[in-house]
């Protein structure tokens, strides 16, 4: 078998995983923007600016949505 044979049937067996996969990468991208979040409000970044309290929180929300939780 070929090395792209190979790499296509190891995709093909991690295939079932991506929705599970993607919830954990969906869910610890929250996570990590819901803590941006409150070191931008501990340095006082609290409007709407991109990096702002606001801006992590809007985005910790749309990733907890896509992972499957409720914002």
């Amino acid at each position: 078998m070929s090395r792209a044979g190979r790499k296509v049937a190891k995709l093909k067996e991690l295939l079932p995983d991506q929705p599970r996969l993607a919830g954990e990468y969906h869910a610890a991208y929250a996570v990590w923007h819901q803590c941006n979040a409150l070191l931008a409000a501990r340095r006082g970044d609290k409007d709407g600016d991109l990096g702002s309290m606001q801006w992590h929180q809007a985005r910790a929300a749309k990733y907890l949505t896509l992972a499957g939780g409720e914002a």
